[in-house]
């Protein structure tokens, strides 16, 4: 048995159009029945700047029986997931084998709020450790 968690950030500071972006893209997720589904996700309620002081966050968890590596397809669904969604960093945990994987958007450092669209561009690095982050 392997849990699985993490999140997704983006940096547009209070900006309400990037909140429901990303949200309805989270709703359309299946309800079950793949790896990635909606009820794993939850974002951080927009505005509040005691939970979400510079960025939107979504944040995300699963426990999955058999697990014990990160497999390749939970990795694809992730990133089809990411292609629709706004976002700079993503950083995902798996506890069996302690691996963690980090996602960083290219060119979108600040996103412009003029300019809510998916992120279709990133750099994925994987550690064999999320303790100790050497890169694999």
């Amino acid at each position: 048995m392997s849990i699985i968690y993490g999140y997704i950030k983006s940096s547009a500071l209070d900006d309400e159009r990037l909140d429901l972006f990303n949200k309805a893209v989270l709703q359309e997720l299946p309800y079950c029945g793949a790896y990635i589904c909606r009820d794993m996700f939850s974002v951080l309620p927009y505005g509040n700047r005691a939970t979400s002081k510079y960025s939107h966050l979504i944040h995300f968890a699963a426990e999955y029986n058999n697990i014990y590596v990160m497999p390749d397809e939970w990795l694809e669904e992730f990133e089809c997931l990411l292609a629709k969604l706004c976002w700079n960093r993503a950083c995902v945990i798996e506890t069996y084998s302690g691996n963690r994987f980090e996602w960083s958007a290219i060119y979108k450092d600040k996103i412009i709020p003029e300019k809510i669209e998916a992120t279709q561009e990133w750099n994925r690095a994987a550690y064999d450790s999320y303790h100790y982050l050497n890169e694999i």
